[in-house]
């Protein structure tokens, strides 16, 4: 039963003391991946967990660590969370003027 124990407490301070620094070069390239998409008003292409979401960004939120994107028809608004993000990546111009144009006939 000691040894049981022991073995228990050596793990448990093997896990506090073993824990480094979150890794913050995903939220770091997230974030700038974000700003560039102002910058350039470009639409970008979010993986999120469970779904994606395609659209341009409307605002950055630093201090919540949220951004405000609308699909291109700008019937949709959804709120994403920064550390919610998987993958972000830019729509190329082609895609984004055809899906504009696409919409602005409808």
């Amino acid at each position: 039963m000691k040894d049981l124990f022991k073995h228990i407490q050596q793990k448990f301070q093997g896990f506090l003391n073993g824990r480094e620094e979150p890794d913050h070069s995903k939220a770091d390239s997230l974030t700038s991946a974000i700003k560039e998409a102002l910058l350039k008003k470009t639409a970008v292409h979010i993986i999120l967990s469970d779904t994606s979401f395609t659209g341009d960004i409307i605002k950055f939120d630093t201090d919540r660590q949220q951004i405000i994107v609308k699909n291109f028809a700008k019937n949709v608004t959804r709120i994403i969370r920064v550390p919610d993000i998987q993958k972000i990546s830019f729509v190329p111009s082609t895609v984004q003027t055809a899906q504009k144009n696409r919409f602005k006939k409808e």
